[in-house]
């Protein structure tokens, strides 16, 4: 069988390790890596930085090594290198002539790395992110003047990163400054700069910039002083009429670690939220994914149904699932089947399967989401709101745990099998159509994957 290349093994391996770890450690300690080369049973893997090198080396080995061996699927030591630029030294290796990866653009005034598709154009709009388009668009053709600040949430990988990005993009089209930057970024440079006695220099880094980016201001929780300043900044700049825009996992009310006064200065302008997609917008997504890869053309329609069936919660998610297909068929060199599809997901549904809660605790958690006991998805009662709890447990035990129906229906009250399977059949059909479960099957997943889930 033949093996990858190493740049795309490293980017299969990247595409899986994007889905299973936290936003901010993926970015910090994998995003600007590229595989480099192969010798024998070793993949050497080019970092940014030492310090890069040595976390993923210390404390990330693990989980590096068991994603590449399931993608390369024989087992590989992994040799994390430091090499200038980490991306760039790789691409010199690979015959470019030492530009930049063709994914990221430059940083204007110390900004976080661009990725180049993530533009407006390829971001796929439908009913569940129709507003937050449109206010990412109005803060960037009309800057400080139609919305400001424009305040963009949604839960883990549907879209808030790539309108941040498109902004960006567009801004600086127009010939005007920005600065993209998360809140955990903004609270170090603070802090940095206090220590060292460079507040102003800190503060004049924002003086003047006609649109500031803010991303995952959740991250604030709990530090005081860099709140504090955030506000008297936010202040300013919406006087002098300058661009704000931020992003989190909730609303502004929702951010309750927050003080009241930044809550109330983020809830000022225009709140956009992003819902979990439905079937319709997956599947448009998925086609756009698969039309921008080496693969165009490649993947069939069923392929992408049934991609898009597995996937709820996260555009990342079903991104990350698409490039596992491609690269399986790539390293084959098979075509793209069902099959084929079904065997690259298949480490995944076993590591769902193999999850720690156990069905009790599944019940618990649901039926405390819905503020009920669980003796109440347990019992007779047929009340709306305790069918729709049912249904959803019943409905997370077969997709989260691949417990059986006999099984699900001696967990909620000795129910018959073909009662539980229409059941998980409904959500399934009604989470392509109504926001509100989706988002609430986005929460309790969530939960799940928690180390305390359904517990307490």
């Amino acid at each position: 069988m033949p093996s990858l290349p190493p740049r795309v093994l490293w980017q299969a391996v990247l595409g899986e390790l994007e889905v299973q770890m936290a936003k901010p450690s993926y970015e910090t300690f994998l995003k600007d890596t590229t595989g480099t080369g192969r010798e024998a049973n070793r993949l050497m893997v080019a970092t940014p930085s030492p310090f890069v090198a040595e976390y993923l080396q210390q404390k990330l080995y693990a989980l590096v090594a068991r994603t590449v061996e399931r993608v390369a699927k024989e087992p590989l030591e992994v040799s994390f290198l430091v090499a200038p630029n980490g991306g760039d030294a790789a691409k010199q290796r690979d015959g470019n002539g030492g530009q930049p990866p063709r994914d990221v653009a430059p940083r204007p005034l110390g900004t976080l790395a661009l990725n180049l598709r993530y533009t407006f154009e390829t971001f796929i709009v439908g009913k569940s992110n129709q507003l937050a388009h449109a206010a990412a668009v109005a803060a960037a053709d009309y800057p400080g003047q139609k919305y400001n600040p424009v305040f963009l949430y949604s839960g883990v990988g549907l879209g808030k990163t790539h309108l941040l990005h498109a902004i960006a993009h567009r801004v600086l089209a127009r010939g005007l400054s920005m600065l993209y930057l998360s809140a955990e970024q903004f609270t170090n440079e603070f802090v940095t700069a206090i220590r060292e006695g460079r507040a102003a220099e800190f503060n004049a880094k924002f003086s003047g910039v006609d649109v500031l980016l803010v991303d995952d201001v959740y991250s604030l929780a709990g530090k005081e002083q860099t709140q504090e300043k955030l506000f008297h900044l936010f202040n300013e700049r919406h006087q002098a009429n300058r661009q704000i825009v931020l992003t989190s996992d909730r609303p502004p009310a929702a951010l309750t670690s927050l003080g009241d006064r930044l809550r109330s200065r983020f809830a000022m302008g225009l709140i956009g939220d992003i819902q979990t997609p439905d079937l319709e917008m997956r599947l448009a997504i998925l086609r756009s994914k698969a039309e921008q890869s080496a693969s165009s053309g490649l993947v069939p329609d069923d392929v992408l149904l049934m991609l898009a069936q597995k996937v709820q919660r996260s555009v990342r998610e079903l991104e990350g699932n698409l490039n596992r297909v491609l690269a399986l068929a790539e390293l084959t060199g098979k075509p793209v089947t069902r099959e084929l599809a079904a065997q690259a997901l298949a480490g995944l549904e076993a590591n769902r399967g193999s999850r720690s809660a156990t069905p009790e605790e599944i019940v618990a958690l649901v039926a405390r989401h819905y503020g009920l006991s669980p003796d109440a998805l347990r019992g007779p009662v047929r009340e709306k709101k305790v069918a729709l709890a049912r249904h959803v447990a019943m409905f997370l035990l077969q997709q989260e745990l691949n417990v059986t129906l006999s099984q699900i229906g001696r967990v909620l009250g000795g129910r018959d099998h073909s009662t539980v399977d229409h059941a998980c059949k409904r959500v399934e059909v009604m989470s392509n159509v109504d926001a509100g479960l989706r988002t609430d099957l986005v929460t309790l997943r969530e939960a799940l994957e928690k180390p305390s889930a359904g517990k307490g």
